[in-house]
């Protein structure tokens, strides 16, 4: 168990707290303009706006160069794009190690004491993910270091679904990296999900079932032929494949038959612990080798119990049984429906986007790719009524500003500053070294996401994130009080510079210091404060603001001076990019990026 370990923080009950009218909810949610489309291919204008709400719904962030990355594609060509730039997983490194240095793991094998193996060193910059595990007890500091890998990665993505696809699945198919097993477990789960969008979802089910992180998250790896758990029996039905939709009808004697075929199953205790991959093994002397009977959901099919290895065969058996059920593909489509379009299916969806999707999902063998494609495509999709209908996650808020103010280059660090309020020092080596100083500035950005209710790696329950699932709420639940305090703390921060971390040596602070001059100076007339303001507004906004409130913004920047002056100070730094004169333009965007920040329109797309 990882010793920064802390319970997600419980949206639902927070929501709760809010006493919030669930019944006015209802009703909102009930008025919502009908959408007629169906899922034929969209024909209308293909401009910035359609584009644009695309892209907000298939990034984990969207940014204005995915913008300009697919600037002249139609329609088809866009999708072609986004969903053939893959990304790619990078092994992760030993980046924490100032954290860890080698007298910590000499403390660690100590407290094994006669164990056979031991925790083994990973020397700074080298691969720690197959290194061996005694007892679970590699550095806590890798869980750390995983998540901001992962903040990292996707704030550098490629303007590719692949990311978002993982996410998808991440909350599809939870588990916690910190499920009990090891860093090099949550390791293998990223991998999993992170390939599981490009294969046929049967495969991705059987992986899962086979998936180290999983079998000790719903105790799979603990599960004993006299007394089979039913905890991933359950779940495998009611929450992976067939679902709660109304005709799925799997009953409990099917979720004690499924737990008995899938008793013997587990990862193998030594393959955590010695170098290497962790492996999954069927254990013949743990497995029940009765007849399984299953009810007439699954056809009454009886899956024969066999002895020895051959009890293999019955979890083959199973899947395909599973598979040969059709509310599996009426599940998956509506959950697609509801994480990319919008959380509520109505019976029109239902009939003319959910059935069609379905069955290309069944005619493709089971692929995500196929149905999701055909949904992005559509003219419903496009219906003007989907255009900000839903909450940004954490992620997708922070990690859109973030792009938009460079916090994903990779030379982010010339833009950190340390000082105190009299004195500058150079960079602590954590955010100096090139080898830590990754792991340390997005661990501070995980820890943004983890406050406001949805950090990567720490799904809060085997259902995944509240917000796509739970009815009548769903994405209402990302904004309550503590989470929206949360995300004005994040806006508020770039009015005195973003937080990173403290030097306690110097009595210092490490800030991001955003370089407001050379975002503008790579605008559309920048010299020109009306058309900077629609500029920014066009990259972190997808609804339009009124004059008002672009004058309120006008007033934030511009002060006591007119507007001809800010052209004389802009040229001025064109001709003069002196300290002094950089400076007084960015002074002057601070708390115009806080107060946009802000504003409520901000949090939706």
């Amino acid at each position: 168990m990882s010793q920064d370990k802390k319970p997600p923080i419980d949206l639902v009950e927070l929501f709760k707290k809010e006493n919030v009218d669930l019944k006015t909810i209802i009703n909102n949610r009930n008025s919502r303009k009908r959408i007629d489309g169906g899922i034929d291919k969209y024909q209308g204008e293909w401009g910035n706006v359609q584009k644009k709400h695309l892209l907000n719904r298939i990034l984990i962030g969207y940014a204005k160069h995915h913008l300009d990355d697919i600037d002249g594609l139609d329609l088809d060509q866009t999708i072609d794009f986004i969903f053939g730039q893959e990304d790619e997983l990078s092994i992760p490194v030993n980046d924490y190690f100032l954290d860890w240095p080698e007298e910590r793991y000499e403390e660690l094998n100590r407290n094994l004491g006669e164990s056979e193996y031991k925790v083994e060193p990973v020397a700074p910059g080298e691969p720690w993910v197959e290194s061996a595990f005694p007892g679970n007890s590699g550095p806590w500091s890798q869980f750390q270091s995983l998540r901001s890998y992962c903040v990292k990665n996707q704030l550098r993505q490629k303007t590719s679904i692949h990311w978002k696809l993982a996410f998808f699945i991440h909350n599809l198919l939870p588990t916690p990296f910190d499920s009990g097993a090891s860093a090099k477990a949550a390791w293998q789960y990223l991998q999993f999900i992170f390939k599981a969008p490009y294969q046929n979802y049967k495969q991705t089910i059987i992986d899962l079932s086979k998936d180290p992180n999983m079998c000790w998250y719903l105790n799979l790896q603990f599960s004993q032929q006299d007394n089979p758990d039913e905890n991933f029996a359950r779940e495998i039905q009611e929450l992976f494949t067939v679902g709660k939709g109304p005709n799925s009808k799997f009953t409990e004697s099917d979720v004690k038959a499924f737990s008995k075929i899938f008793v013997g199953w587990q990862s193998d205790f030594l393959s955590h612990e010695r170098p290497g991959r962790i492996k999954t093994r069927f254990i013949p002397w743990n497995h029940d080798s009765s007849d399984k009977q299953l009810s007439s959901f699954y056809g009454s099919k009886l899956i024969p119990g066999r002895e020895g290895q051959d009890g293999e065969k019955e979890f083959d058996e199973l899947m395909d049984v599973i598979f040969e059920n059709e509310e599996v593909s009426y599940f998956i489509s509506r959950r697609l429906y509801q994480f990319f379009v919008y959380p509520e299916i109505d019976d029109n969806a239902e009939e003319k986007i959910i059935k069609p999707m379905a069955k290309k999902f069944r005619d493709s063998n089971f692929s995500l790719i196929e149905p999701l494609k055909m949904l992005l495509k559509s003219e419903h999709f496009f219906d003007s009524s989907n255009y900000n209908s839903m909450i940004k996650s954490p992620l997708e808020f922070m990690n859109g500003v973030s792009k938009t103010f460079g916090l994903h280059k990779i030379d982010f660090y010339n833009n950190l500053i340390n000082s105190d309020n009299k004195n500058s020092y150079p960079l602590t080596e954590k955010l100096s070294n090139p080898l830590t100083r990754d792991f340390y500035f997005y661990e501070k950005l995980s820890y943004f996401h983890e406050a406001s209710g949805c950090k990567f790696g720490d799904p809060p329950s085997v259902s995944g994130w509240p917000p796509y699932y739970q009815a009548p709420v769903y994405d209402l639940f990302w904004i309550n009080s503590q989470t929206l305090s949360q995300r004005a703390k994040f806006g508020n921060d770039f009015r005195w510079d973003l937080f990173i971390s403290k030097d306690n040596e110097n009595n210092s602070f490490v800030k991001y210091r955003v370089d407001y001059c050379s975002i503008i100076e790579k605008m559309n007339n920048p010299e020109n404060i009306d058309s900077v303001i629609d500029q920014f507004l066009d990259q972190l906004f997808s609804v339009k603001i009124d004059q008002t409130q672009k004058e309120d913004l006008r007033e934030i920047i511009l002060g006591s001076i007119n507007s001809s002056y800010y052209t004389e100070l802009f040229n001025r730094y064109k001709s003069d990019p002196s300290i002094q004169n950089k400076n007084e333009i960015n002074e002057r965007f601070k708390p115009f990026t806080t107060h946009l920040l802000m504003m409520s329109e901000i949090h939706v797309f």
